[in-house]
């Protein structure tokens, strides 16, 4: 009979062992007498609901896989990156995962997630969330405070384009991690204008590259070619016989004046132009305003 029992533990260990472990998020229950929201949130009957439909989480774990998208170890992988990430950049970050979604889009979700659980490094609450939204198969970055203007709407759309095959290939924790580069990439290149910004692109690891300039380097020259060439041609074409005695003048015959006039100096006036519709004189970032009234910018890609 031992040896049955001792079968039957070694059989269950071995199960367990084998099994996949999924990543647990803790959740906290909100009622109409104890919200848990931060001070600074005003309550009123238009975001009530909203208030009562987001999860309350323990904003110090950073990392909310409630589809049950990473394993334990990719989940402490995630978090320890995410740490990386408010440390060098002085702004928060989130990282949610959804199987549904019970507001109206990714939008709601992410911005109320953000806003009803207190996140945020200063005053005005900076900082990122990542939604993963299962349910209607989107990512989405939601930005708040000083991360609205460092990423702009090109730097969204830039990040999102280069990551999106990663959740459609279900490659789940490399595509948290290149999110996560990326933005740590964007905040170490810091504020750029447009001409400049538009210079770099993001890798499919979320490395913020600098694109090379193939078209001048080698576009350029060949143009130039091309049409020194064309002018050669044509000034050979204009070249024709004599066929007159007046094409044998002797030489010193006509007196000829030769007039000519000496640049002595220039001026150029230049005139900086700046985009109306920029934060810091570089590529603007659209917002809204969520159900709490804050300000959010953001941007997201179907997969």
């Amino acid at each position: 009979m031992k040896k049955w029992k001792c079968f039957l533990l070694i059989v269950m260990l071995f199960h367990f062992c084998i099994m996949p472990v999924s990543a647990s998020t803790n959740t906290f229950t909100r009622t109409r007498d104890n919200l848990l929201v931060s001070q600074d949130i005003i309550v009123t009957s238009q975001n009530l609901d909203a208030i009562l439909n987001t999860p309350a989480v323990d904003a110090s774990e950073k990392v909310y896989d409630f589809a049950d998208l990473l394993t334990d170890s990719e989940e402490k992988e995630i978090y320890q990156e995410v740490l990386d990430f408010i440390d060098q950049a002085d702004m928060d970050m989130a990282i949610v995962t959804i199987a549904e979604n019970n507001k109206n889009n990714e939008v709601a979700y992410a911005d109320d997630f953000y806003d009803y659980n207190d996140f945020g490094t200063d005053s005005s609450h900076s900082g990122i969330l990542f939604l993963a939204d299962m349910d209607n198969r989107v990512i989405y970055m939601s930005t708040t405070g000083q991360a609205i203007s460092l990423y702009n709407d090109y730097r969204i759309e830039a990040i999102m384009d280069a990551i999106y095959q990663e959740f459609s290939d279900q490659n789940y924790k490399e595509g948290i991690s290149s999110f996560i580069n990326a933005t740590t990439g964007y905040k170490n290149l810091g504020y750029l204008n447009e001409m400049e910004d538009a210079k770099y692109h993001v890798a499919s690891d979320g490395e913020i590259v600098r694109t090379f300039p193939f078209a001048i380097v080698f576009g350029v020259p060949f143009v130039i070619t091309f049409i020194v060439i064309g002018i050669m041609i044509y000034k050979n074409k204009l070249v024709r016989k004599a066929t007159s005695s007046r094409n044998y003048l002797v030489e010193d015959s006509a007196n000829v004046k030769i007039l000519s006039d000496t640049l002595t100096s220039t001026y150029t006036s230049v005139t900086p132009r700046y985009n109306s519709n920029s934060d810091g004189g570089f590529g603007g970032s659209s917002t809204h305003s969520s159900s709490s009234g804050r300000s959010h910018g953001g941007g997201g890609h179907r997969f």
